[in-house]
């Protein structure tokens, strides 16, 4: 027996070793190209910073994040589930069925996109207190909007079919150069930069990138005709995405929606600058989305098997780069922020500690592995949304309290709060709910058993 068991655990350790040593890996290699297009959106806010006024640089972060944050509300959830329900149905050889998935998703999602793009267009041109400036940009975020919702649903569709650069590459590396490259056009023609113009190029970009992505990924698509599924398949599509809308805020924008938390608590000076602070953090910690992200079908896979084992070496692979690369990211923030800082101005140097601080919840995040994924897997989303919902309570009710008293540090502070109740939460749940832990400590140490064993 205890030889049976030796043999076993030398293989999954053999197994998991050519694992690891795939450093090369989907993630490590997106983490990359991210890099490339973090370089170019770096530049770009340093650009941004040092033409815009802190106050106009303000008002962009805020319609922008507006815009990434009511595009992800349109797509519904549905993002959230589509691993879960396409793999199923792959599986089982039910290729109507998800086409019927993905012609619902796209229905429901264009809906809902039109409306708040009209909604959003009636609160610019309606609401009196808005300057002139604000009011364009507002008008620039509205028409982004069903961009903003394409490029969520139809790059998850990619990433269920593991079309993984499909799904990634256009919003975080094509993205910030054509940015970047449009905002130095417009410097070249002497076109004075605002938070309005910056807005509507950035539009203009988001368009065009959803059109391309929706007509590369159409031949991918299921290729059957879309029979109309019963209805009892709808009411449970709807019912399960819905509460996941605030998951995914949690899990994929949840800058944009602390952005939008303090824009009414600090002035748009002060909003600059953490959403500064935020933006460089969310640079680090796209690492720790993307790992999280492509683990998500092998993830399912792994579920539908029910082999733990597998589920535990999946959440072991999406570990070691991004905790590598958060960890370094906030030991160098820690040493030198304020010069990091300066290269966007004077007016922010005086952010390093805010900046450490949401340098860290990214490497929180690294820490506590895929959890929140691995919930949506499991079936668990009343109990995710339920979390996510009360992280939503934590952050506004910290941002209010410590906001207005400490100001930029305040909403950092608050921001980490909400991030370390969030996840503990979610490890807490995971563990009760299915006996699986994705943290650091719980993985390495299962991975030094397994090379420890006795031959």
């Amino acid at each position: 027996m205890n030889s049976g068991h030796a043999k076993s655990g030398r293989k999954a350790s053999s197994a998991w070793s050519g694992k690891v040593a795939r450093l090369a890996s989907t993630s490590s290699l997106l983490s990359l190209a991210r890099v490339a297009g973090a370089l170019a959106g770096f530049v770009t806010q340093v650009v941004l910073a040092r033409t815009l006024q802190a106050s106009a640089l303000g008002v962009f972060y805020s319609v922008t994040s507006l815009a990434a944050v009511v595009g992800l509300i349109a797509a519904h959830g549905y993002p959230s589930i589509a691993a879960r329900f396409m793999l199923r149905y792959r599986e089982q050889g039910k290729e109507g069925l998800v086409a019927a998935f993905v012609r619902l998703a796209r229905h429901d999602a264009t809906l809902y996109a039109a409306a708040a793009t009209v909604a959003v267009l009636a609160f610019a041109v309606l609401w009196p207190s808005l300057g002139t400036e604000a009011r364009l940009a507002l008008v620039a975020a509205a028409l982004s909007i069903p961009a903003n919702a394409s490029l969520r649903l139809n790059g998850t569709f990619a990433t269920t079919i593991r079309r993984f650069a499909l799904a990634y590459l256009p919003d975080t590396c094509i993205r910030p150069f054509l940015l970047l490259g449009g905002v130095g056009v417009l410097i070249a023609l002497g076109v004075t930069l605002t938070a309005s113009n910056v807005a509507f190029l950035l539009a203009l970009i988001f368009t065009g990138l959803a059109l391309i992505q929706y007509a590369l990924l159409a031949k991918d698509m299921p290729k059957v005709e879309a029979p109309a599924p019963p209805k009892r398949l709808l009411t449970i599509w709807r019912r399960e995405a819905t509460p996941l809308i605030l998951v995914a805020l949690f899990t994929y924008f949840f800058a944009d929606v602390a952005i939008l938390t303090v824009t009414p608590l600090l002035s748009s000076a002060g909003t600059a600058t953490i959403g500064l602070c935020l933006k460089l953090a969310l640079l680090v910690g796209f690492a720790v989305q993307v790992a999280h992200q492509v683990v998500v079908p092998d993830l399912a896979d792994a579920r539908a098997r029910k082999d733990r084992d597998s589920i535990r070496d999946v959440a072991l692979r999406a570990l070691a780069f991004p905790l590598a690369i958060t960890l370094a990211a906030t030991v160098v923030t820690a040493l030198w922020g304020e010069y990091l800082l300066a290269i966007f101005g004077p007016e922010f140097t005086s952010a390093k500690l805010p900046l450490v601080i949401l340098m860290a919840c990214q490497l929180a995040r690294a820490v506590f592995g895929p959890s929140v994924p691995l919930l949506t897997v499991i079936g668990a989303q009343k109990e995710n949304a339920t979390l996510a919902v009360a992280a939503l309570i934590v952050l506004g009710l910290s941002s209010l309290v410590l906001a207005p008293l400490y100001g930029v540090l305040g909403a950092a502070i608050a921001v980490a709060i909400a991030t370390l109740f969030w996840l503990g939460g979610c490890a807490v749940v995971l563990d009760r709910l299915s006996g699986l832990r994705t943290d650091a400590l719980y993985l390495i140490g299962r991975l030094a058993a397994l090379r420890s064993a006795p031959a």
